[in-house]
């Protein structure tokens, strides 16, 4: 689970709200790379010379994400000051970045309309977009960058009819964190495994299936629905539970009966 910034345990809701963001733009910003809690060299607070953070950097896009309006766990109430401090960095943060050719998204996972902060996050792109097209970037890095940020704006738009509540990220912390399951297989998965041949591939899974999953037992496969080169599988469980899974995240997982 994530710190909060005075290094107490963040809420179960802020870590599950985080969690489905940082989802959402991993899938919008597919095929940029990505720094994860950046601190740039030019990102120094004049005040006290001491660097600021971003939760994400994409460099090449030029574009940065802040989560804001994070609630410890156990940490009491923030005085006006500590307020008017912390809006004084954010402030200073979007100045600096602004300054290095930096959009800035500032993102409050626990805000009631995260539809709205999607349509902010459209603007952003567009105007990324807008900027690149104008900018004095060589021709070949205009080619390379253009066809990446238009996709990006596309899967956003995607995105975009799906989130309307906050209801609608309990999916996405779903699927982050099924990904984020995976990446640590994958990791700690021995060399000498990715040479060995795998198991044959499972038959795709198909409405109506009986299956059973290794943590949530029986169920039956309602929908399949591709997406983004992926297909969401949604099973309801024997428990009456519903959920909705990543193909590519549940190999392994799912198996039918």
């Amino acid at each position: 689970m994530g710190q909060g910034r005075a290094g107490h345990l963040l809420t179960v809701g802020n870590a599950l709200n985080i969690m489905a963001w940082r989802e959402i733009l991993a899938r919008t910003m597919q095929g940029f790379a990505v720094e994860i809690d950046a601190s740039p060299p030019w990102l120094v607070n004049p005040a006290t010379r001491r660097r600021l953070k971003l939760d994400l950097l994409y460099p090449q896009a030029g574009l940065a994400v802040r989560f804001v309006g994070l609630t410890a766990k156990g940490q009491p109430k923030q005085s006006d000051w500590e307020q008017l401090e912390d809006q004084q960095r954010d402030l200073t943060r979007e100045e600096l970045c602004r300054q290095h050719g930096v959009e800035l998204f500032l993102v409050d996972p626990d805000y009631a309309y995260p539809s709205e902060q999607v349509q902010r996050l459209r603007l952003i792109l567009g105007r990324l977009e807008r900027g690149l097209a104008q900018s004095d970037r060589p021709a070949r890095e205009q080619k390379a960058l253009a066809p990446l940020l238009a996709g990006a704006r596309g899967r956003l738009d995607d995105l975009a009819r799906r989130i309307k509540g906050p209801e609608s990220l309990a999916l996405y912390a779903e699927l982050g964190r099924d990904r984020e399951t995976a990446a640590l297989v994958a990791a700690s998965r021995p060399p000498a495994a990715a040479a060995r041949p795998g198991p044959a591939q499972a038959r795709p899974l198909v409405a109506g299936n009986r299956v059973v999953h290794n943590r949530f037992g029986a169920g039956v496969v309602e929908t399949t629905t591709p997406t983004d080169g992926d297909v969401q599988i949604t099973i309801t469980f024997d428990t009456g539970e519903q959920r909705t899974f990543l193909a590519s995240l549940i190999a392994g997982k799912v198996l039918p009966v």
